[in-house]
């Protein structure tokens, strides 16, 4: 009992220490980390004293650790975690306190190979002069380049050329910085140096001649550069150009803006002095430089597309262009093998896609002549497809759901495919983007729901093709249970994919309400909210039997259609020919039910990549084949409640539509906008038979009357056709006549 009290004290003053201890925070475990050289990292601890009595761990996340108080490690590429371990122990080697602390250190070092070199080249007519060539292997254009060249001045360019002052030994050096290294903390670069010597030429009596070329700016053909290339020059001879307009300069290689065009003597003058009492050497080269006047010509456009539904593919280009006059030569090129001269054209384009549309000026003198003042702008105009999406919804109170006013959202817009983007806002602040969900208010009110989609391209990249739709959602207050013979009251919905599935739901659902159902196919289902799918069409009687707890039982029956699923539609078509016309083919769908939207695809035989497809969306066209052969001809009807079925088979045309007219065919008004007249002259009476057809060759129009002698007028009201580009035949006896008209 006598040891065991000491020990017992004891053992509360290592407690107390240890308590005091932690309150003073001598075991904090933070660290801060330096990047030394690259990814060479130097660790920091918060406490480096009181050693031996603190112990310090390391792992460096990578397999390897340290014991070291600030230890320095060399990581690879990669993401790491770092972890300290702090230990403090009394001078007596009790425990006092013990804590660890991580990071996550990121080493994306890359490895430097760049190689600094360089060349420098002697100037033939001055030796104060060096060419220095860059030979950095690898270099890239965004490289960061600096010359010193030992005389206080300094370079960026790639490969400059430099001019000494005076003779001597010079150390130049070339220092390049690889781009994807700036703001590192260790970029990657590569210096290299080495002398040059600049020796005093030796001065002969006069053995200079004067010469220089030049250069107009690529941006500025008023702009010109001057260079002496004068052999023999040195720089301490007098310089003095005259550029033929008045102005003069003492550079060794101005530049010189002319503010006129027209033809100017351009002389270099040099001059060296000689010994006393001689004349100085004097050498002068002239000549003949030729300026454009000055072009300020700057072709631009916009465009806008034309808002009618009408007309989804036209589009409005308007031109931009400063200075434009009247005079001015204008070519448009639309990049689907159209063009036009007119200032503003509108252009119908026949199917979607990227087309690069130019714009070419050329400016006219006073005289009417073309000058050589041209400016082109192209740009790249993406024509979509036509967007016939329909945003729609339907709500729907869920009363199975666990949470109450529960609402059930089906997204019945048209078409839709998984990868549009969709978006809801249920107008209490939430909003999803599911295709069908389902939203759970916190409180009864009125909300207004809104649905927006987007249709993407087949890349995944969202398109101008928008539609967006919102609602009223009434949430009721919850209402009190039904009578008695009420209980069993329900409602049902078909399917939207398949008529035959049909869901039953109470309108009064309650866990303590047992309900059974009957089909009326000899099925039935005791789930308060029952989906059947029905075998085969027909009407049937569907009964809800609902008892509650208080001993209360109801039934209420209903008759339940369903109509023919769709294995049992029958698809088919017939043609029939024109009487007039035998290439102008009717078509006529034929099936056990009704047939709506409708889709008619016709392909030339054998199909491949020269055979266009002609897809026509309407029921039971009309449709003129050019040439003759075999094509296959399909028909696609989506009926109602989703059954897709398509028929396809081989049709023969026996001979193509002439592929010129036998006459001119004049049509006026042209353009034209609610009708066009078509001119005839017949020598005996023959019927006139007039069609239209638009760009996808179907008859749009018609008109036929009884022909006299004489010139016959035949009018053909166009009012509500599409804006667009249109053909005109006319047959009469064995003749066709052709002709085309725009509808505005």
């Amino acid at each position: 009992m006598k040891k065991f009290l000491p020990s017992l004290i004891l053992l509360f003053s290592l407690l107390a220490f240890g308590a005091k201890a932690q309150t003073a925070n001598q075991c904090n475990p933070q660290f801060s980390t330096q990047f030394l050289s690259g990814s060479l990292i130097k660790f920091n601890p918060a406490i480096t004293t009181d050693s031996p009595y603190v112990s310090h761990t390391w792992y460096f996340g990578d397999g390897s650790n340290s014991t070291a108080i600030s230890p320095i490690h060399q990581y690879g590429n990669g993401f790491y975690t770092a972890k300290h371990f702090l230990y403090r122990q009394t001078p007596g080697g009790f425990f006092v306190c013990y804590d660890s602390s991580i990071q996550q250190i990121t080493i994306t070092q890359s490895t430097c190979n760049l190689n600094a070199h360089f060349y420098s080249g002697y100037d033939y007519f001055n030796p104060y002069i060096r060419h220095y060539a860059n030979q950095t292997f690898p270099l890239n254009p965004g490289d960061s380049i600096r010359w010193i060249f030992g005389d206080g001045t300094s370079s960026n360019q790639q490969n400059p050329i430099h001019t000494f002052a005076a003779p001597g030994i010079y150390t130049v050096c070339l220092r390049v910085i690889k781009q994807n290294t700036l703001g590192t903390n260790n970029p990657c670069i590569s210096e290299f140096c080495r002398p040059d010597t600049i020796i005093m030429p030796v001065v002969s009596p006069c053995n200079m001649q004067a010469y220089f070329s030049q250069n107009a700016d690529s941006a500025n053909q008023q702009l010109i550069h001057f260079t002496n290339q004068s052999p023999g020059y040195l720089p301490s001879d007098t310089i003095r150009w005259t550029f033929g307009d008045g102005t003069s300069s003492t550079q060794v290689n101005p530049n010189h803006i002319y503010t006129s065009g027209g033809m100017f003597n351009v002389c270099l003058r040099l001059s060296r002095p000689s010994a006393p009492g001689t004349p100085p050497c004097v050498r002068e080269y002239c000549n003949i430089v030729t300026i454009a006047s000055p072009c300020n010509l700057a072709a631009s456009f916009v465009w806008y597309r034309d808002s009618t539904i009408s007309a989804p593919n036209s589009y409005h280009f308007t031109n931009t262009s400063v200075p434009l006059s009247s005079t001015d030569s204008i070519r448009w090129t639309f990049g689907d093998g159209t063009s036009s001269n007119q200032v503003n054209p509108n252009h119908a384009y026949t199917q979607p896609g990227t087309f690069t549309v130019c714009l070419r000026v050329i400016k006219r003198n006073s005289a009417g002549v073309l000058t050589n003042c041209i400016s082109e702008i192209c740009h790249a105009v993406v024509v979509q497809a036509p967007c016939n999406l329909t945003a729609n919804f339907t709500p729907s109170l869920n009363p199975t759901a666990p949470v109450p006013n529960s609402v059930l959202f089906i997204n019945t817009s048209a078409p839709i495919s998984n990868t549009d983007s969709i978006r809801w806002t249920f107008g209490d602040g939430t909003s999803s983007t599911q295709i069908n969900p389902n939203h759970a208010y916190a409180q009864p009110g009125t909300y207004n729901v809104c649905l927006r989609i987007i249709k993407r391209t087949a890349t995944g990249f969202l398109t101008n093709c928008i539609s967006e739709v919102c609602h009223a959602v009434i949430v009721p207050q919850p209402t009190p249970p039904p009578s008695c013979n009420q209980l069993s009251a329900y409602q049902f919905a078909a399917n939207s994919a398949n008529a035959a599935s049909v869901t039953f739901t109470p309108n009064y659902i309650d866990s303590a309400v047992q309900y059974t159902w009957t089909f009326g196919d000899g099925t039935g289902s005791q789930n308060p909210t029952a989906t059947h799918l029905y075998a085969a069409p027909g009407y049937y009687t569907a009964c809800l039997t609902a008892y509650s707890n208080n001993n209360c039982a109801s039934t209420t029956c209903r008759s339940v259609y369903v109509p023919a699923n769709c294995n049992n539609i029958t698809l088919g078509f017939s043609e029939s020919p024109d009487s007039i016309m035998p290439n102008r083919i009717k078509f006529t769908g034929n099936s056990n039910t009704f047939m709506p939207n409708q889709r008619w695809t016709i392909t030339k035989m054998p199909a491949n990549g020269t055979n266009g497809t002609a897809t026509i969306y309407q029921n039971n066209p009309t449709y003129v084949f050019l040439d003759s052969g075999y094509y296959n001809v399909c028909l696609r009807v989506t009926f109602a409640g989703g059954c897709v079925k398509e028929y396809c088979r081989s049709i023969h045309i026996a001979q193509s539509v002439p592929g010129t007219s036998t006459c001119v065919l004049p049509v006026y008004p042209n353009p034209a906008s609610t009708v066009i007249n078509a001119a005839v002259a017949l020598t005996q009476p023959l019927p006139l038979n007039a069609y239209i057809y638009n760009s996808m060759n179907m008859l749009v129009a018609q008109k036929q009357q009884q022909g006299v002698v004489g010139l016959n007028t035949v009018s053909i009201n166009i009012a509500n056709l599409p804006a667009g580009v249109y053909s005109v035949r006319l047959y009469y006896g064995n003749n066709l006549c052709t002709s085309t008209f725009i509808k505005l």
